[in-house]
């Protein structure tokens, strides 16, 4: 078909990362970063280039700045589990501060900039979740860290802990069984608890940090008509207070790091926005954004308030991180590249750091929004002529069959003379998750082999209120099924999508959802991909209710309960309409996924053998819910490549 790329698109878009978790230095001087492609740990100083830090080959797992400056803590995994070693940069020694009978590390809030020491949650050899304090004993001057275990009351496992600008404990949250957050206090001398949410509230409220006197905490929940915005919990009476609210969109927060008092308001939408509450953050950031455009999201900032590292999405560029100094009001590039010889990988470098090379290698953008190929509905929302080789996402607005209006992104493919293209529909997981703009690299990938995508915010999506939300409660496979039909109606009316030529494809609910458009909806679709997908919501949530996953009351409260509701969830499963797919499909599943058994995919894999109805199923080891190795995301990609070039020919043979 027209617009097939070679075998390296796939690599580029779903290869290893050159860089993840990013971290920020204490004095703003250095960035550090993890690499899938190589195990070490890098860090970049403006103007001193990138340098690997001397720890061992193991792999690093997850990593952060010791608050006292010029050393890193960094967890690295094991034969026997994860090991926490600290750098120290000026000493050139490493330290090994595993405590004994350690199972695995992560830790918390890498982007929260502490005074003197870092939290650390994990589980121990028998896998129960422990917590973790490192810390010098005799003050930061001492650089010789130690870790101590939180002690907690018996029965009282907390989910987070949040401590002051001093590092001190003040308040911890839990989930009980029915889905209840539940809110403790502590002087330090024992934990009381102080107050507690039921669901549906409860759902969708979360703890952000603690004031700077320890005597609250800030929420993220339901505030004014149903939006979520933010809170204060009193921690020594229960009374709570709406602190910051919107009342037609949902806000998060940015805090100050020593002050606590709310700075920026993140404002969801149909694009990420963002309300400074300090005049000089204000303006600082209206001359960031005239310097570089597009979408911010704050990835970690320093104590003093004066350092923050942001990245930015343009949309027609790959997303770039920059250091910014709001002191000196400049920002630096972050290069994001362990591997930098010459002057010319420097420069590539600098101009993309998401993806090494990735400009440089891609299909270049022939048309876009006010080009004379662009059809009538690509200047709607759209980010502008693609720039730096990317395919432009446009916003566009969808109307459900019974009035509702659905935020969603359209990508095209480069190159192509015009439309109505073959096209995929890309579903979200959650289902209470939501498609943002920006890069998407599902949708480049196929707009570099020549199809269309189309991401839809159906109804039941985070994003749009606690009313919207509640849309898709106990809804699997009905309303929310429609959102998605309704996407592709308009897709076809607006001559985008080629009729006969259109795939869905998805991960968790998003295979879910493909695959119940496979098998119990009218055909639409040429090819359904379903990636870690529950099949029979009946033995998935039976499943889910034993198990101890942190959304385990989402799915009871929000999908069903598999004994009072299994009718209704045997009729919305597709295990439960094999015998009438009608619908190629491809199966995908890791074999370590602990929420959704891999053998979801191997049974219903065997009922489409059974009724002959063509199908493909790939368990991939080594993975849990979602493909993330780098290898076998390369390997899916190849897949699901050589599926839709089959399946979405014009003349298929």
């Amino acid at each position: 078909m027209r617009g097939l790329t070679g075998r390296g698109a796939e690599r580029r878009w779903f290869g290893a990362e050159p860089a993840v978790h990013l971290a920020l230095s204490p004095d703003g001087r250095a960035v550090s970063w993890q690499s899938e492609r190589d195990p070490g740990l890098f860090v970049w100083r403006p103007g001193g280039g990138v340098r690997r830090l001397p720890l061992s080959r193991a792999e690093v797992v997850d990593h952060a700045w010791w608050p006292a400056g010029g050393a890193v803590a960094a967890v690295v995994a094991g034969p026997t589990g994860h090991r926490v070693v600290v750098y120290d940069e000026g000493a050139g020694r490493t330290t090994d501060v595993t405590p004994e009978g350690a199972g695995s590390f992560h830790v918390v809030d890498r982007d929260q900039p502490r005074s003197h020491s870092l939290l650390l949650a994990g589980a121990d050899a028998d896998g129960r979740r422990t917590w973790h304090v490192l810390s010098a004993p005799g003050g930061p001057a001492a650089r010789e860290p130690v870790m101590t275990a939180v002690r907690v009351p018996e029965g009282f496992v907390p989910q987070q802990l949040f401590g002051d600008p001093d590092d001190r404990l003040r308040a911890a949250t839990a989930r009980d069984d029915d889905g209840s957050l539940v809110v403790y206090a502590t002087d330090g001398a024992g934990w009381r608890e102080v107050w507690r949410s039921a669901p549906p509230g409860s759902l969708v409220t979360h703890p952000v940090d603690v004031t700077a006197d320890g005597m609250g905490l800030y929420l993220w929940a339901p505030c004014r008509d149903g939006f979520l915005g933010v809170r204060l919990l009193d921690l020594r009476t229960g009374a709570v207070r709406t602190v910051l609210d919107d009342g037609g969109h949902d806000l998060d927060v940015v805090l100050h790091p020593v002050t606590r008092l709310p700075q920026l308001a993140l404002v969801s939408g149909t694009r990420r926005g963002h309300r400074a509450l300090d005049p000089d953050l204000a303006a600082g950031l209206d001359r960031l954004g005239a310097r570089h455009p597009g979408d911010l999201q704050l990835t970690a900032l320093t104590r003093d308030n004066a350092t923050w590292l942001v990245r930015i999405d343009d949309g027609g560029t790959p997303p770039r991180h920059l250091l910014w100094d709001r002191r000196a009001d400049n920002a630096h590039p972050v290069p994001e590249d362990t591997r930098a010889p010459g002057p010319a990988a420097r420069l590539a470098a600098r101009l993309v750091p998401a993806r090494l090379g990735l400009a440089a290698r891609l299909v270049p953008a022939r048309h876009g929004p006010g080009s004379r190929l662009a059809p009538a509905w690509a200047g709607r929302g759209s980010s502008g002529p693609a720039r730096g080789g990317l395919a432009p996402t446009t916003t566009v607005s969808v109307p459900a069959r019974d009035g509702l209006r659905l935020d969603g992104y359209l990508v095209t493919p480069p190159g192509v003379p015009a439309p109505p293209y073959p096209t995929v529909l890309l579903v979200h997981g959650g289902p209470w998750s939501r498609d943002e703009w920006g890069l998407s690299p599902e949708a480049q990938w196929l707009a570099e082999r020549g199809y269309a995508s189309l991401r839809v915010n159906f109804r039941g999506s985070e994003g749009y209120g606690v009313r919207f939300l509640d849309l898709g409660r106990e809804d699997w496979g009905g309303g929310m099924q429609d959102d998605l039909e309704d996407a592709l109606s308009w897709a076809v009316a607006e001559g985008i999508a080629q009729p006969g030529r259109v795939a869905v494809m998805g991960q968790s609910y998003g295979g879910y959802a493909a695959l119940m458009a496979a098998t119990a909806r009218p055909k639409a679709f040429a090819l359904a991909v379903a990636v870690c997908a529950p099949t029979d919501l009946v033995a998935f949530l039976r499943h889910v209710r034993g198990s101890a996953h942190h959304e385990r009351a989402h799915f009871l409260h929000r999908v069903g309960d598999p004994d009072r509701d299994a009718a209704r969830l045997r009729e919305r499963s597709p295990l439960t309409h094999a015998a009438a797919c009608h619908t190629p499909v491809l199966l995908v599943h890791g074999r370590d996924d602990p929420l959704v058994p891999w053998t979801h995919a191997t049974t219903m894999a065997a009922a489409l053998a059974g009724h002959g109805h063509p199908h493909h199923c790939l368990v991939l080891s080594g993975e849990g819910h979602g493909i993330t190795r780098p290898a076998n995301r390369i390997r899916l990609a190849r897949v699901v490549g050589r599926q839709l070039a089959f399946h979405l020919a014009e003349r298929r043979t």
